[in-house]
């Protein structure tokens, strides 16, 4: 209920006073929304190896929007496992991540303007892998806490720069299309990450549990009655997958070129 709450307040200034300057387009004699449908993700998936630079940008988006996505799914679920953490302390942690959520988009914006989407990526994709590692070597909740604040401002960052790339290299009028093929690879793609990292966890949790007594992984140990136990050791683990997937779509990211991505839309405009 509050999520509705929170959703339809801030949701409300867009639907009162946004008016779209675009004119709806009337269908022509024997055509139907479905069918209109179908012809345009037709044209859409023939013409989209004239943008080679936005499906190299979406294939880098999905590895690393995985990432993104398994560091939001199990934060809390690492704060309870590795340090206790209760459900207070839990929604003090959220509640932190959103607070410097905000702080987070209004600088990337910042910075968009001022040089470059990609570059406002490179930043934070950066920092979020700074987290990430924080996250792996962290062993007090004030540690935690700190990181999760950092992770906050780069969460929020990355996904808005995200989208706003997404208009950047979309042709004239074709944005709604790109914004298409944009959340459905997201959505489609979404379970990857998430899967991996429950995977990984449990399967080193198990390994460090027959393990027995005295278990390490790197300068982490097990050890009866105190110190990481194996569920701890396999919550590190897990997160190592996180940071690949954050280094491995930052590098492809890398690979995108702005200013050719804006000839490949003057070329497509002019043809």
């Amino acid at each position: 209920m509050i999520t509705a709450v929170y959703f339809a307040i801030f949701a409300a200034p867009l639907f009162i006073w946004f008016r779209e300057k675009g004119e709806n387009r009337k269908l022509l004699t024997g055509e139907n929304v479905f069918s209109t449908a179908i012809q345009r993700l037709k044209k859409s998936f023939q013409s989209i190896k004239n943008h080679r630079e936005f499906v190299k940008y979406i294939i880098a988006f999905l590895i690393y929007n995985d990432g993104i996505l398994m560091a939001i799914n199990f934060a809390a679920i690492f704060g309870a496992v590795m340090f206790g953490l209760d459900q207070q302390q839990i929604i003090l942690f959220m509640i932190l991540i959103q607070f410097t959520s905000v702080i987070g988009a209004y600088i990337s914006g910042w910075i968009a303007d001022k040089r470059s989407g990609k570059a406002a990526l490179v930043i934070f994709l950066l920092m979020m892998i700074g987290a990430v590692v924080g996250l792996f070597i962290v062993e007090s909740v004030a540690g935690f806490y700190v990181v999760g604040g950092i992770a906050g401002l780069a969460l929020s960052s990355v996904q808005a720069v995200s989208r706003a790339m997404v208009g950047a290299l979309a042709p004239p009028g074709r944005s709604a299309e790109f914004y298409g093929f944009f959340a459905v690879a997201g959505r489609t793609s979404s379970f990857i990450g998430p899967t991996i990292y429950g995977f990984v966890a449990a399967e080193a949790a198990i390994f460090f549990e027959a393990q027995g007594e005295g278990a390490s992984f790197l300068w982490f140990k097990l050890l009866e009655g105190g110190g990481p136990f194996a569920e701890q050791l396999g919550q590190r683990v897990a997160i190592l997958p996180v940071i690949l997937f954050l280094v491995v779509g930052l590098l492809l990211l890398l690979r995108v070129n702005e200013k050719k991505a804006r000839k490949q839309i003057g070329e497509t405009v002019s043809a």
